[in-house]
């Protein structure tokens, strides 16, 4: 530890650290030092003893301006930086210095480009431009609200930037958190003549489907099209994506089996700037993405030419283009609740200490387990979330966003992001991981599961879903069994897993609308289903365990929520057993097509088992009250669940769904009315004939209608 560390803390307060091996750690006099040569003697308004050091707190005089270097000198000589920290988490900081404009960036036209940077704590920042292999400087001026402006002559469309900001008497290098692109491993901002992407046409998906009407795939970039046996020209980017009629064999692969399938979204993992890879060499290594480095600027690895700002920008926006043509709404996933690196993060090095959280003792909030939590709670903070959410939507017409750590992020901030963007498309969807993380922000603020009241439209993943119905996922719980994966003991709680948790007693409720129950039994994150039943289920043959997939795959889709499905579940993925493969590279991660074709039954059954969703409407009820009244459920002997829904629907001409879950080894007879039709068996086939008598193999879903 240094000898001496000098904060200003908050308006009229500096907090002053000593070490103990400096002078005992005592000093009986402070002095504040200011550019010009003033002095000003501060008053030491407390002192705390602590194990290695001494904390003095000074009363910091009135009229102290921001954009001014200060140090601090202590009675034997000693002069240090007055380093502007925690006081930038202050109400009175943010009244100050919040910006409501919205021209923050490098705003392009053809004979001069504006550059604005939001800095109020910076003394001075310099704009280093290059161009043509040419570099040029320029001061910018501070205007209102901390505001650095400057306008640079000249078409700089193929331009790149950095800013180099002082303070405490050093000049830092930084991007620019609101550039819209980067070059090459983000070394810098990019200006953009945005009208360069007007020529890649959007595509509309005709109608709006969001919600529980909707069925989510989650897949990757890389991990869908970086396998040879993909039939692609390119992998693992943007373009390998847009290749159409692509197959391995006569089973179609890549965007291609995307549409296939029969999702209507899917979510893609992170494509935006992520850290610990070489875009220039993406092959040498792998990463899902869950390490960002800018929160706007797309990631190089997945273009065509990663020096190239432009190119990222393109094929992405070309890639949605494709999805939507094959009626694909894409939803992002967006890591905002931390950075890979704050010290070298954009955010740090234009406003130190605001864009984090913070403890009382000034130690980074740790939260998301990755060093830091991004202080989404700060306005202008929360102002640049929803300028990202809108820009992505503008510049390359996703569908919605699912954000990682959402516990994390604060109510307020996702009630805006979702406000804004069901106002560029009303079927937006918003959702994301409500757990309920040990972030410094009081409880009653965090987006968490358990305050899912407090926003409207906003869906979670429902993690009693998966665990009552494949068993807990983490790898101490592994052989931990679920309902269907052995415990039939745990029947009744699947009655609250398929009512989408919102029913009151005596089932468990967690939400008040079924739209915020995203429902799914395996993501990127952790072990495979397929790879759990290794363990809970390992004296099982393969028969079985496939049985127990496919069976774990029909109450996804027909429970009330909102289905989700990994890349992988439907043809009995695996990792070999990795239970945490973001760096585990392409062998573990992507696409198996050949398992793909080897599972192709089970392929198919997920298909159908869509496609029964998407027809009958009694699966997809937008409202806690329709459940209620429509729903009705009960376990039988042996642990058989009754799952009926007294719908009449019209287009169907049905007004009685009844869904059998068998989970036993044995067969069960049922005797009913007649008048029944068997719409989907253990293979997913629907019958023709009307009978009043269905059998249930065991290990398995029947849908009847009547």
């Amino acid at each position: 530890m240094p000898a001496m560390n000098a904060y200003l803390d908050d308006f009229g307060r500096i907090t002053v650290w000593m070490n103990r091996n400096f002078y005992n750690g005592r000093s009986d006099s402070f002095t504040l030092l200011g550019e010009n040569g003033e002095a000003t003697h501060l008053i030491t308004a407390g002192l705390e003893e602590h194990e290695t050091n001494f904390r003095y707190d000074l009363t910091a005089p009135a009229g102290m301006e921001f954009g001014t270097d200060y140090e601090i000198r202590e009675q034997h000589g000693l002069i240090v930086p007055l380093i502007v920290r925690l006081i930038t988490q202050t109400e009175q900081f943010n009244q100050r210095f919040y910006y409501e404009g919205d021209d923050l960036g490098a705003v392009y036209h053809r004979d001069v480009t504006s550059f604005a940077v939001w800095a109020p704590t910076a003394v001075d920042i310099i704009l280093r431009i290059y161009e043509d292999h040419e570099i040029r400087t320029m001061a910018m001026e501070r205007t209102e609200k901390g505001v650095w402006r400057a306008q640079a002559k000249g078409d700089l469309k193929h331009a790149t930037y950095v800013y180099l900001i002082k303070r405490n008497g050093k000049y830092v290098e930084s991007l620019d958190p609101y550039a819209l692109s980067s070059n090459g491993n983000s070394r810098q901002s990019a200006v953009i003549d945005r009208s360069a992407l007007e020529q890649i046409e959007k595509v509309p998906v005709p109608g709006q489907i969001s919600g529980t009407d909707a069925v989510i795939y989650e897949t990757s970039v890389r991990d869908i099209t970086s396998s040879p046996l993909g039939g692609t020209k390119e992998h693992g980017n943007f373009n390998a994506l847009c290749e159409e009629n692509t197959k391995y064999q006569d089973l179609p692969t890549g965007l291609s089996y995307l549409g296939w399938l029969g999702a209507t979204h899917i979510q893609l993992m992170p494509v935006l700037d992520f850290s610990t890879l070489d875009e220039f060499h993406p092959k040498d290594s792998y990463n899902w993405g869950y390490d960002p480095a800018q929160y706007l600027s797309l990631e190089g690895s997945y273009a065509s030419d990663p020096q190239d700002p432009y190119a990222r920008m393109k094929e992405m926006k070309q890639m949605v283009s494709h999805l939507h043509q094959h009626q694909l709404r894409v939803n992002l996933d967006v890591v905002f609740n931390h950075v890979y690196d704050v010290e070298t993060s954009c955010f740090n090095t234009t406003v130190p200490y605001y864009y984090f959280r913070y403890n009382q003792s000034g130690f980074l909030s740790n939260g998301s387990y990755c060093g830091n939590d991004f202080a989404t709670n700060q306005p202008m903070a929360r102002k640049y979330l929803v300028h990202v959410i809108e820009t992505l939507m503008d510049l390359y017409d996703v569908d919605g966003f699912r954000f990682d750590l959402m516990g994390i992020l604060d109510t307020k901030t996702m009630n805006c992001i979702h406000d804004a963007a069901v106002k560029i498309k009303p079927d937006a969807m918003i959702y994301g991981e409500g757990w309920d993380m040990p972030t410094q922000l009081d409880w009653s603020q965090k987006a968490c599961l358990t305050n899912q009241d407090k926003m409207p439209g906003i869906g979670h993943f429902n993690d009693y879903f998966r665990d009552v119905i494949k068993g807990k996922t983490s790898n101490d719980q592994k052989y931990e069994q679920g309902y269907a994966t052995g415990d039939v003991n745990r029947a009744y709680d699947v009655l609250s897993a398929l009512s989408a948790n919102v029913l009151t007693e005596p089932y468990f409720m967690r939400f008040n609308s079924p739209d915020k129950s995203i429902n799914g039994l395996e993501t990127h994150d952790n072990g495979t289903v397929w790879d759990k039943m290794h363990f809970c289920c390992n004296n099982e043959n393969r028969d079985i365990r496939k049985a127990r997939q496919k069976m774990m795959i029909a109450m996804t889709l027909v429970a009330q929520g909102v289905p989700f499905l990994h890349s992988g579940i439907e043809f009995c993925g695996t990792k070999n057993d990795n239970d945490n493969s973001y760096n585990a590279g392409d062998a573990i991660n992507q696409l198996d097509w050949k398992r793909a074709e080897y599972y192709r039954d089970v392929i198919e059954y997920t298909r159908r088992a869509i496609a029964l969703r998407k027809k009958y409407k009694a699966f997809r009820f937008h409202k806690a009250e329709q459940i209620a009244h429509c729903v009705r459920l009960s376990v039988a002997e042996g642990g058989a669940v009754f799952y009926d829904i007294d719908y009449s629907d019209s287009d169907t001409g049905t007004s009685l769904i009844r869904v059998l879950i068998n989970p036993s080894f044995e067969e069960k007879q049922f005797d009913y009315e007649p008048g029944w039709q068997v719409v989907f068996d253990e293979n997913g086939n629907s019958h023709e004939e009307k009978t009043d008598h269905v059998s249930v193999p065991g290990l398995c879903v029947v849908v009847c209608v009547r």
